[in-house]
């Protein structure tokens, strides 16, 4: 079914995580067969702590990695990935993508976001796979990477803030910016990575990503990103009935990005990000689990005493 939507029908949206769900387990058995460390991410982590799956209301799927360790998953995906379900996407397999960091892609489908349009790469669902790389511990230190890499991100952005920023100086920036060739700010961006991964520190971000959060608590600018000793060990969590990764410290890490996690937002901010048009049939592979009954299964609604008895 192809749509032309702002809000998709719940059995879409239902069906859109399952497919997510599906691509989240071929990256934990390529992870697990490699002895390669990932933990799922923001909300896919908030998820499987309060929903032991999803939130009800997600459209997407977050994992991390460092450095090191997404590099190995690169190299065995050149043999081990099931290449015709899913697509491993950067912008050295993609001419046309524009982003730092990476998403596995689901063949056959296509999921296409409000306002990026302009973005001419493989389209179709996705799980985000964020790098993570470490942040100068020196405050003047994490001012001039924060600096460095906002303007590479805004550069490459360029191509739909052109159009899509509200601000008409803003646009005309733009306008300049995205004549820029990605390999410059993707450079930059790799580089400054490459030389604060050199030593350990405090903090971790994915350098290449940049999002003012709704949901996430008030942050200043030093306290960007995770602590890298909640990052360093990972445990299991039960997440749609799966066993998967999770940051060993994920109740400091969730606390310290949402505040108290455990308040549920109101309905009017239970929404998803805007598709333009999508397209999701395609067979679901739930290692080998009936995917009607997932379609059908309820929601789970934990509480913080629920979670801990």
């Amino acid at each position: 079914m192809t749509a032309e939507k702002k809000i998709m029908p719940s059995k879409d949206l239902r069906k859109l995580q399952l497919i997510e769900l599906e691509m989240l387990l071929e990256i934990d058995r390529i992870c697990r067969k490699n002895d390669i460390a990932y933990s799922i991410y923001e909300g896919t982590a908030l998820g499987a702590v309060r929903h032991k799956g999803f939130i009800p209301w997600d459209d997407d799927v977050d994992v991390c990695m460092f450095r090191r360790e997404f590099e190995k998953f690169f190299e065995v995906c050149k043999t081990q990935l099931n290449t015709e379900r899913f697509f491993l996407q950067t912008d050295k397999t993609d001419p046309g993508y524009r982003w730092g960091y990476a998403k596995l892609r689901r063949n056959g489908t296509e999921y296409l976001r409000a306002g990026q349009e302009a973005i001419q790469c493989v389209s179709g669902v996705s799980v985000d796979i964020f790098i993570l790389d470490n942040v100068p511990d020196s405050a003047l230190g994490r001012l001039v990477y924060h600096v460095i890499r906002r303007g590479c991100i805004k550069t490459l952005w360029s191509v739909i803030g052109v159009t899509a920023d509200p601000n008409p100086l803003k646009r005309l920036l733009y306008r300049g910016l995205r004549h820029v060739n990605k390999r410059i700010p993707l450079g930059i961006m790799e580089w400054l990575a490459r030389m604060s991964d050199k030593r350990e520190t405090e903090r971790m971000y994915c350098i290449s990503f940049y999002r003012v959060d709704g949901f996430a608590a008030k942050r200043s600018l030093f306290q960007e990103g995770v602590r890298s000793e909640w990052f360093q060990e990972k445990t299991e969590i039960e997440f749609e009935g799966f066993p998967l990764y999770i940051c060993r410290d994920y109740d400091q890490y969730l606390s310290e990005k949402y505040g108290d996690y455990w308040k549920y937002p109101p309905q009017s901010q239970r929404y998803i990000h805007p598709p333009k048009r999508y397209a999701l049939d395609v067979d679901i592979d739930l290692r080998g689990r009936s995917v009607e009954e997932y379609r059908n299964r309820e929601y789970i609604y934990l509480t913080k005493e629920e979670r801990t008895k």
